[in-house]
């Protein structure tokens, strides 16, 4: 892992199965869970909302499969920029 501009930069592997360097550029917590925005650098148009965890695995950024759950994420976030 990387530190670039004070945010960290990591390797995951997106919905493809395709491995995609990312910048975490912000997080934020809601109903007891951290939650992390990504942007992928190799484009400048792919961002990833994504809850991170703690398990006996270690830490992992996990996708949010709740369609409910992630489009009012999307709405905190929106919230968040303005």
């Amino acid at each position: 892992m990387n530190e670039e501009n004070n945010n960290l930069i990591i390797e995951m592997t997106d919905d493809k199965g395709e491995k995609v360097k990312v910048e975490i550029v912000n997080h934020f917590e809601d109903n007891g869970k951290v939650y992390v925005i990504a942007n992928d650098l190799s484009n400048d148009t792919d961002s990833y909302l994504l809850e991170y965890k703690v398990s006996e695995n270690g830490e992992e950024l996990v996708s949010i499969d709740d369609e409910e759950e992630f489009e009012r994420l999307c709405k905190l976030v929106e919230e968040m920029e303005e």
